[in-house]
């Protein structure tokens, strides 16, 4: 790792830490040429995944596309943090994708994922991730949406 101060590449690793539900970590370094100490934040790298698109067009996986798909479903959310709801819910989901053990997993396979996960932590965002992801345009068309995830409904 290059210092950030004097660009020499010579660092020690002073403290390390799990964070984010052990699916990154944060390190202090110190640099051996200047001393400075720094902190770093390492998560996994998932840019070996490619996402099959509905249109059948590659492209590689997205940890912002990710969020941001999240997040826009998050609107109104009451209880706390909506920006920590969601780094917590896209790093549970990027964690059970790699679970997976694929180099490729299609764009609706990551829907599921994230529906299922939605419908257990935040249910008014699964609703909304549901509606937009499906492009749900009227009543019987939610339902029966609905009844594939709530078996109750």
């Amino acid at each position: 790792m290059e210092c950030p101060f004097c660009c020499k590449p010579s660092t020690q690793i002073v403290n390390t830490r799990p964070t984010y539900a052990n699916s990154a970590v944060w390190r202090r370094r110190r640099c051996l040429n200047c001393g400075t100490i720094f902190t770093t934040h390492e998560v996994a790298d998932l840019s070996h995944l490619v996402v099959i698109k509905k249109s059948g067009k590659s492209e590689m996986f997205s940890h912002i596309k990710l969020y941001s798909g999240i997040y826009r479903a998050a609107v109104g959310f009451k209880g706390g943090s909506k920006e920590k709801l969601v780094d917590k819910i896209t790093r549970e989901i990027e964690k059970e994708i790699v679970s997976l053990k694929t180099k490729k997993i299609t764009s609706e396979q990551i829907g599921e994922i994230v529906l299922n996960k939605l419908r257990v932590a935040q249910s008014g965002t699964f609703l909304r991730f549901l509606a937009y992801y499906k492009d749900i345009t009227n009543e019987a068309q939610l339902k029966r949406e609905l009844t594939k995830y709530l078996p109750f409904t």
